[in-house]
């Protein structure tokens, strides 16, 4: 073959060769479901419990969201006040190479054995063995409004109606008074260092360390004595 055709035919192909399309290596992206996990994890961290109690839920993603991939693992934390609620807040971030956040709302819920009503109880009802039980239970948060323990009802009442089935709130408690008007209990004084005791009588119901007035009926004087037990008051002159 011509030395020259070879040349021409070389030259060629070469310039065939320049004019092709050069396909890019095709851009990586974060994956979705890593991100997720990463607000979830920041969820339980933030928490402080058990893993098995809490159950920490991001919310979906659009798909069609590209994010850069990033070189170090994501860092997330809880935006705002820091502070844990049923719905929280999550920044997720990438803080090295292509740098970017995204806020994802996570939700959160706790299961949990808590007292469960077993009938239906009027306010002010003194809660008796077998009104509640513990059950699992899936509640909203952290459930750290939620009674646990059976031993916490003791010396409570309830200070609103709770129906059949509720899982107990510690709101609806209120510690019964020890203390009743009418009632003679003895005043524990303290005086010019000094203790004196002496029987008085109570002006109005009285909890512990709730601060109560009493009278003595012999002077007549009232004073205001702090409810240390059902038989004692206790005042500093």
């Amino acid at each position: 073959m011509n030395y020259r055709v070879i040349h021409r035919f070389a030259a060629t192909a070469a310039a065939l060769m320049l004019l092709r399309p050069v396909h890019a290596a095709a851009p990586e992206y974060a994956d979705l479901a890593g991100v997720r996990a990463a607000a979830e994890q920041a969820v339980h961290e933030a928490a402080g419990v058990p893993a098995a109690e809490l159950i920490a839920t991001a919310d979906p993603i659009d798909p069609r969201l590209r994010l850069a991939l990033c070189p170090e693992p994501l860092h997330a934390l809880i935006a705002g006040d820091g502070q844990l609620r049923d719905h929280t807040t999550v920044a997720v971030r990438c803080e090295a190479g292509p740098r970017w956040s995204l806020y994802l709302g996570v939700t959160v819920a706790a299961e949990v054995p808590v007292l469960v009503a077993q009938r239906a109880l009027p306010r002010d009802a003194v809660p008796a063995p077998g009104d509640f039980k513990p059950v699992l239970r899936r509640l909203p948060g952290l459930a750290g409004n939620y009674v646990r323990d059976e031993a916490t009802l003791a010396g409570q009442h309830l200070q609103r109606a709770v129906v059949l089935g509720e899982a107990l709130n510690v709101d609806a408690l209120r510690l019964s008074p020890v203390v009743h008007r009418g009632q003679e209990v003895t005043l524990l004084a303290h005086t010019n260092g000094m203790d004196v005791r002496v029987t008085v009588v109570a002006l109005a119901d009285g909890k512990p360390e709730e601060r109560i007035r009493v009278q003595n009926p012999s002077s007549q004087r009232v004073l205001q004595a702090t409810v240390r037990s059902a038989q004692l008051v206790e005042v500093f002159l």
